[in-house]
């Protein structure tokens, strides 16, 4: 009997010019890679991780993945914003993991997330 798959070590950016390494370029590319789950969530987590890599993680079928790219600091602003509008969504359908998500990034009691604007 085999387990789980290992969680993905992180990337080592500095081997691979700033570039992720093949197992992660894979992972976002073919999401049902064994191990491909691991590889992203350590991509949508990693500071190092740049903006065209993130990018390619905005639709991932992991809302928890998406929600890290809400609070990643290389994250641009237009693709925060089109990454919190699709957790929106997908909670109004009725997706209760994208609201699990959603309600993880609120910061306040008031139910603001890092995406909405000072009132």
């Amino acid at each position: 009997m085999t387990g789980p798959p290992e969680a993905a070590p992180l990337p080592d950016w500095q081997s691979t010019g700033g570039e992720p390494p093949p197992l992660y370029a894979r992972a976002v590319t073919e999401p049902t890679l064994p191990g491909g789950e691991a590889a992203r969530e350590a991509l949508s987590t990693d500071p190092a991780t740049p903006a065209e890599s993130l990018a390619r993680l905005a639709d991932d079928p992991n809302p928890a993945i998406r929600a890290n790219l809400l609070t990643h600091p290389n994250t641009p602003a237009e693709l925060r914003y089109q990454v919190h509008a699709g957790l929106r969504a997908d909670a109004a359908a009725g997706n209760q993991e994208a609201e699990t998500a959603l309600a993880w990034l609120r910061y306040t009691r008031s139910a603001h997330t890092a995406c909405d604007r000072p009132t």
